[in-house]
């Protein structure tokens, strides 16, 4: 039906990153246009999807436990973080690489 799943996150009330989740490879991508340690974003999905579970039905759970970081644009000012989840997202349903913003 879909194949994947993005979730605009906002991190400390201040910084947003976006959380790719590939329905077909069972992957969980974080681009995050400062670089931080996404780890406990990463969990707390996990989590999410295992709870999830209970109720639906499709296998979506069985994510790998491995988080990807893969390299993404960076930012150079304080506020443009939310603007780079937003493109990163366009980029990925355009099928062109996020760093092509």
């Amino acid at each position: 039906m879909y194949d994947l799943l993005m979730l605009p996150q906002c991190k400390g009330n201040n910084h947003w990153v976006l959380l790719v989740a590939s329905v077909m490879f069972r992957t969980v991508t974080i681009y995050d246009s400062l670089g931080g340690n996404n780890k406990a974003l990463f969990d707390l999905f996990c989590q999410f999807m295992c709870q999830r579970a209970q109720i639906v039905k499709d296998g979506l759970e069985k994510i790998s436990s491995e988080l990807k970081a893969p390299p993404c644009n960076k930012q150079r000012h304080g506020n443009s973080c939310g603007v780079f989840a937003l493109m990163t997202a366009k980029c990925l349903v355009m099928k062109k690489h996020p760093t092509m913003l």
